[in-house]
């Protein structure tokens, strides 16, 4: 073929495509979109077109969709993960398998999301089952909740089938690093069973001391909104006004359950529109981010030295484990942290329960070396006494 003739080709087709630069804008420009999207659905009407848009790239945008999921908006992470899946189908149905090296790579960098590692991983374990022998045993202290899972069911399986002396040793590293509740559950059964010990408790960090006040009057369920002192207060002192005018100061109350739960209806008595506020005080040997993790079945409010760090206003739609997730710093030496539990006016048997758990832990749901004050001892936090502990226990 003539050089002319090439040239003019090659002139041609730099012509008919679409210029690079102007591609990588519009994908730039659909994700800052699809990233715009809240919980409370501002933003859907113009995700829809931005996710067309994405999808409609192909391969080549598989990866910037991976990079910009958000664990702080699963919303726009939702958009993200269905358009990864739209673009993965597109590029399986023209025969192009994804670029393996570069998903594995991507779910070794822990720098991205969590939710999108995973997402690569399923889509490389799809066209590589090598990939989960070859991947998973570097995942048993992952950042990502799923593929540590994961790893943990892998080994575990290994651990039972092979039957090593080691079991026990085994076990108790698999133990160490499980975060789901089922899991440390089994794996909590399966050391006890080969003569090894186990505190649910303690492996959660969950708080087992603390004091309690309440019940505070919250007209119309508004308790939530509603503000008393004990949510500024710096120590279990003082004398406030609760419902029907009663005088209550605050009670050091201990449990003795596994999962730290404190029944408000056993401590405090039945109230309904009402308000009570638990307090605790841990101790770190130096500065600790932390995570505190509340599970309630209605609504509740962490405070952290005087700050709040999270809420959630919800009555009776489930109590889901760690439903509330508050993120903060804990300073060297004692740190008091405020739980405000309320209760709203529903006459419904599944609607009497009032009741929270709070623990405190890594960003992974882990332990970390901190104490938490029992009257005037310091003991790990999470500990369980292996006696009767005092007034306010459950079982």
């Amino acid at each position: 073929m003539p050089r002319w003739i090439r040239c003019a080709a090659l002139v041609a087709l730099a012509l008919a495509a679409p210029p690079l630069r102007a591609a990588d804008a519009e994908t730039t420009r659909a994700l800052a979109t699809i990233k715009g999207v809240t919980k409370e659905g501002k933003g859907n009407e113009d995700a829809g077109p931005a996710w067309k848009v994405l999808v409609g790239k192909g391969g080549p945008a598989l990866f910037p969709a991976l990079e910009a999921f958000d664990e702080g908006n699963a919303t726009a992470s939702n958009w993200l993960r269905a358009a990864v899946d739209a673009i993965a189908e597109g590029e399986a149905a023209a025969k192009r398998p994804l670029p393996g090296d570069k998903l594995e790579a991507f779910v070794k960098d822990t720098k991205f999301a969590p939710t999108a590692r995973r997402v690569a991983y399923e889509l490389l374990v799809a066209q590589d089952e090598s990939a989960k022998d070859r991947l998973l045993p570097g995942f048993l202290n992952d950042k990502s909740p799923d593929l540590r899972r994961d790893a943990i069911a892998r080994e575990l399986d290994i651990v039972e089938k092979l039957a090593r002396p080691t079991i026990k040793a085994d076990l108790e590293k698999l133990f160490a690093h499980t975060r789901d509740k089922d899991q440390v559950d089994l794996l909590a059964k399966k050391l006890e069973a080969n003569g090894g010990k186990a505190s649910v408790s303690e492996h959660f960090g969950f708080v087992t001391a603390l004091s309690l006040v309440g019940p505070f009057d919250a007209p119309d369920g508004k308790g939530y909104l509603t503000p008393h002192p004990p949510e500024t207060a710096k120590d279990a002192t003082g004398v406030f006004t609760g419902k029907e005018n009663t005088v209550l100061k605050w009670g050091a109350h201990t449990t003795a359950d596994k999962y730290g739960s404190f029944d408000l209806n056993m401590l405090l008595g039945k109230h309904k529109n009402a308000v009570a506020y638990a307090m605790a005080v841990v101790v770190a040997e130096k500065d600790t981010p932390v995570d505190v993790r509340v599970t309630s079945i209605t609504s509740v409010k962490v405070y952290l030295n005087g700050k709040e760090l999270a809420g959630r206003d919800e009555y009776h739609h489930g109590a889901a484990f760690d439903a509330l997730v508050g993120k903060g710093t804990l300073k060297k030496g004692e740190n008091v942290i405020v739980v405000k539990v309320c209760q709203n006016d529903q006459k419904e048997q599944w609607a009497q329960n009032w009741f929270f758990q709070v623990r405190v832990c890594d960003d992974t749901g882990g332990p970390l070396p901190l104490k938490q004050k029992a009257g005037d001892k310091l003991q790990a936090l999470g500990y369980v006494a292996e006696t009767e502990s005092k007034k306010g226990d459950t079982k």
